[in-house]
C-alpha cells in the first residue's frame, strides 16, 4: 500500500511541476510564512469562502492591507489548472469590475492566490442567506441595478476591450464579489478561456431533462 501511495505522490508532483513550469508570473510574490502570519495559520475562524478547489481566508498583511487568500487543494489536479488559469488570465488585467490579484505563493505542495479583500463577500451570500447566515445588506432596486451594470461592464471589458479576449464561463452569484460601496467585481477565473478573435458568439449546451 505504501508503494502505491508513493507512486501517486511522485506522479502528482511531476504533473504539478509540468503544469507550473515556465509559468510567467506577471504578479507579486508572497512567501508561505507571510501568508501563514496574515491568516493566523489559515485559522478556520477566518474562512470566508470555500469552493471545489480550495478554501478562501481573510488575512491582514504586516502593512495593514486586508487580503483574501485562496488556498488551492494540493490533492487536486484541477487546482493546478485553476492556479495556472488565474495567473495567466488576470494577472495583467486591471479594471474596476474585476477583482484585483495581488500575487501568489508557490512553496512545496502549496499553491496560494492573494486577492484584494472584498468587504461584503459575494452576491450569492447577500441574496440567498438562510438560517444563521442573515444578510445585513439592503439590496434595494437601485443597488441591484448598480451591481448588474458592474457585472456587465466587467464582462464587456473581458470580451471586447482588454488586450486579450477572455470568456469567463462561470458567472454566478458566488463569483461576483461586493466591495464596501457594493460595487460588483467578477472573480474566480479558474474556468476562463481565451476567446479566438474569429468567434462571434458563444455556444451553450442545453441541460438534459429527465
Amino acid at each position: 500500500m505504501g508503494v502505491i501511495c508513493w507512486k501517486f505522490y511522485f506522479r502528482d508532483k511531476f504533473m504539478r511541476e509540468r503544469d507550473l513550469k515556465g509559468l510567467d508570473l506577471k504578479t507579486g510574490s508572497f512567501t508561505l510564512r507571510q501568508l501563514r502570519a496574515a491568516t493566523n495559520n489559515f485559522d478556520s475562524a477566518g474562512k470566508i469562502g470555500e469552493g471545489g478547489f480550495g478554501s478562501v481566508y481573510k488575512g491582514k498583511l504586516s502593512d495593514g492591507t486586508l487580503i483574501a487568500v485562496k488556498q488551492l487543494s494540493p490533492k487536486s489536479r484541477q487546482g493546478n489548472r485553476e492556479f495556472v488559469n488565474e495567473i495567466g488570465m488576470i494577472s495583467g488585467l486591471q479594471h474596476p469590475n474585476l477583482v484585483k490579484l495581488y500575487g501568489c505563493c508557490i512553496e512545496g505542495d502549496q499553491l496560494l492566490l492573494v486577492y484584494e479583500y472584498m468587504e461584503n463577500n459575494s452576491l450569492a451570500k447577500a441574496l440567498f442567506a438562510t438560517g444563521s447566515e442573515t444578510s445585513f445588506l439592503m439590496l434595494d432596486w437601485p443597488t441591484r441595478y448598480k451591481i448588474c451594470v458592474g457585472i456587465a461592464r466587467g464582462l464587456a471589458f473581458l470580451h471586447e476591450e482588454s488586450a486579450i479576449r477572455i470568456v469567463h464561463r462561470d458567472i454566478k452569484g458566488t463569483n461576483v464579489l461586493l466591495g464596501k460601496d457594493l460595487s460588483a467585481k467578477i472573480s474566480d477565473f479558474g474556468l476562463a478561456k481565451l476567446n479566438e478573435e474569429e468567434n462571434t458568439h458563444i455556444m451553450f449546451t442545453p441541460l438534459m431533462m429527465n
